[in-house]
């Protein structure tokens, strides 16, 4: 009886515990809130993965989070307050509502947009032989692991039906994996409500590595293993230790293959077709990025970097120029690629893209918008769809005037605003022709760019638009990845990287985007792709007021457009239409890595210096003044460092470092990080 009693207090204190956070520190009656989370076809949502944030009248800070136990779900609230509730699912914003809890249980439905669909097709670098069973692993918002599996015979996942991302914050990633090597990650992928499409996506690995493989073997001292110190060899094997390729040591003391599949290996080393158990197994992963390999006895691969060294106050000595030594050559040294190199096609210039012209709709604002680009005959590219832009006789005639002068090009945006990805190969090809056909009838032009409506489209796409006489494409870099070839193209690949203005699904408004904000995510695009495309809509651009946009001009974004405008031409960048990109570039020469001075070049004899150190052809102090003469005169930056004592010999790792530089294999912070090395070991001194 007693234990009963006991039971039943023990059980009251805790319920009631449950209430006291919330009734105490408010002071105020609880009323009861049920929540209920259905698609916007009536169907009721799982509660697995689904939660909610709940805010309390106007804050900031949420004042609930919370999964779901089941749907619905009853909560207590303290009542005579307004409550804001945003759902998520798989961590990905779905939908807001609001309620007034007075003193009577309420009832709120919420209802969230039907998932889309996405299947991705996952391939080799040449984009044609598919991947079979690679690993991949979908996440939402970088974290939020949704699903981990497997590619088939085809490079096909499965088809995920995943929540739209209203959001321009939220996306979907996608690793990918080779023999639990992640060889891709895709950021950045939007899903849209009741579409379904298929990603293709190209992994930066070959199917078979042609390079020549060299591996060189190294004892327990470090010294070379040569040819006449045994009947070395080696194994790659699969993960059981099954032999798949051997090949033996060369009169050079190299082992070497060839023609090898991408993917991971394990490396055995054999002396007289034996393995020794001062060699451990090593694993490598072959997938065309490092084809030269140091292996040590009693050791894995040798590490590239160094590990860190305790930061001391510097001792700044004096330096003097570098002296020159003699240097008698053991054999004929190899010329290594120069550090500075043509390696980038750049137009310098940005395009405005403005999409969904059509007639009658926020008509005042299309003029206000165009009115502003023809102010100083900025070029401008219109995307136009075909069937909404025929009875507008002042629109119509706007355009035509700027197509006329040059300012404005035409680029078909569809007939209708349907996303392509609705239509099979046939159905596609046919929309595609008539909308030619009436843009040739409207303004006696066959548009040569083709921008498909909410940037989605499909595998087949690209080649329709080839086969139709399109020579340039512009989607959005979330949907159209790089590489963006500047020449020799049949279809140029333009997407736009920024906009002017993102979508707020608690608002459902468009949100402008100052000019100072959009800037330099255009030059970044410059500087990675050798140009950029900005795209402007015409609802961006117009007041919203009464839950709608309304045929009124934002002015303020307006002038955001002007600010934008003028922030280009002060850098002298061009301002061009797409179709102009890919004619207006030319080569530009920089120095790869971000460890060099911006305003000097790397010399084009220090890479020669740095093999030819490693190789033996010159001393370690011709090397080391050199160095110290780059640091002086600023062309070699290195990050805070201390300096040593001296008195310390140079680690092989070092050496090894700067030959690997010279033959282009490690970056140039891998090289850097080997200098700073040799700085605090007080081997190289640096000065004022």
């Amino acid at each position: 009886m007693l234990n009963s009693k006991i039971f039943k207090i023990i059980t009251f204190t805790v319920i009631f515990s449950l209430f006291i956070p919330i009734a105490s520190s408010y002071g105020e009656e609880l009323e009861t809130l049920e929540l209920e989370v259905k698609y916007t076809n009536g169907d009721r949502r799982d509660a697995f993965k689904t939660s909610y944030v709940v805010y309390q009248d106007f804050a900031i800070t949420p004042f609930l989070e919370k999964q779901f136990a089941t749907n619905p779900e009853v909560l207590a609230l303290p009542e005579d307050h307004r409550y804001k509730i945003e759902v998520f699912v798989d961590g990905i914003y779905s939908e807001s509502a609001y309620v007034d809890l007075k003193n009577t249980p309420k009832k709120l439905d919420i209802k969230i947009p039907l998932p889309g669909g996405i299947q991705f097709n996952v391939f080799y670098e040449n984009g044609e032989i598919p991947i079979g069973q690679a690993a991949i692993k979908l996440k939402s918002n970088g974290d939020e692991e949704l699903s981990v599996g497997n590619t088939n015979q085809d490079g096909k996942t499965l088809r995920y039906w995943l929540q739209p991302t209203l959001r321009a914050e939220d996306n979907y990633e996608l690793d990918i994996f080779i023999d639990d090597f992640l060889v891709k990650s895709v950021s950045g992928i939007k899903i849209f409500t009741g579409t379904s499409v298929n990603q293709k996506i190209i992994v930066p690995v070959p199917e078979i590595v042609e390079e020549l493989h060299t591996f060189r073997l190294f004892d327990t001292e470090s010294q070379r293993i040569l040819k006449d110190d045994g009947n070395y060899s080696i194994v790659l094997a699969d993960e059981n230790l099954h032999p798949l390729h051997t090949s033996t040591m060369s009169k050079t003391g190299e082992i070497y293959f060839s023609n090898i599949p991408s993917g991971v290996y394990s490396v055995l080393v054999l002396n007289d077709g034996k393995k020794e158990s001062t060699w451990t197994p090593t694993k490598i992963d072959n997938f065309g990025k490092k084809t030269k390999f140091d292996l040590f006895e009693n050791n894995d691969l040798k590490p590239l970097k160094p590990i860190s060294v305790p930061i001391k106050d510097p001792i700044v000595v004096p330096l003097k120029d570098p002296i020159s030594v003699p240097i008698k050559p053991m054999s004929a040294p190899k010329i290594y690629e120069p550090s500075v190199k043509e390696h980038l096609l750049s137009c310098n210039c940005i395009a405005f893209r403005f999409d969904d012209v059509q007639d009658f709709w926020l008509t005042d604002v299309q003029q206000k918008i165009l009115n502003e680009f023809s102010k100083d005959n900025t070029p401008v590219t219109l995307g136009v769809l075909s069937t909404g832009l025929q009875f507008d006789e002042q629109l119509v005639n706007v355009v035509k005037n700027g197509i006329k002068n040059g300012q404005i090009e035409i680029a078909n945006h569809g007939l209708d605003h349907t996303p392509i990805t609705e239509f099979n190969k046939q159905e596609l090809d046919q929309r595609i022709k008539t909308s030619q056909k009436q843009f040739n009838e409207i303004f006696n032009v066959i548009p040569k760019v083709y921008i498909p409506a909410t940037n989605v489209f499909t595998d087949f796409t690209k080649q329709l638009l080839v086969e139709n006489g399109f020579t340039h494409f512009s989607s959005s870099d979330v949907y159209d990845k790089p590489p963006y070839p500047l020449q020799n193209e049949k279809l140029y690949s333009f997407p736009r990287v920024a906009s002017s203005a993102f979508f707020d699904p608690a608002q459902k408004s468009f949100i402008g985007i100052p000019a100072e904000n959009i800037f330099p995510i255009l030059l970044k695009s410059i500087k990675e792709n050798g140009f950029a495309v900005v795209s402007i809509q015409p609802q961006e651009h117009a007041v919203f007021r009464d839950g709608e946009s309304q045929n009124e001009p934002n002015l303020t974004q307006i002038q955001e457009l002007r600010k934008l405008i003028d922030l280009i031409r002060a850098e002298n960048i061009d301002i061009v239409h797409i179709s102009e990109i890919n004619q207006k570039v030319s080569k530009v020469t920089t120095s790869p890595g971000g460890k060099f001075s911006d305003n000097q070049a790397i010399p084009l004899w220090l890479k020669n210096t740095a093999g030819w150190w490693r190789d033996g052809h010159i001393d370690n102090d011709t090397f080391i003044q050199g160095i110290q003469f780059l640091i002086n005169k600023g062309i070699v930056q290195l990050p805070p460092t201390s300096q040593g004592l001296g008195g310390s010999e140079i680690p092989n790792w070092v050496k090894n470092n700067a030959g690997w530089w010279a033959e282009g294999e490690i970056s140039d912070e891998d090289f850097i990080q080997g200098i700073n090395h040799l700085v605090n070991l007080g081997v190289i001194i640096i000065g004022i």
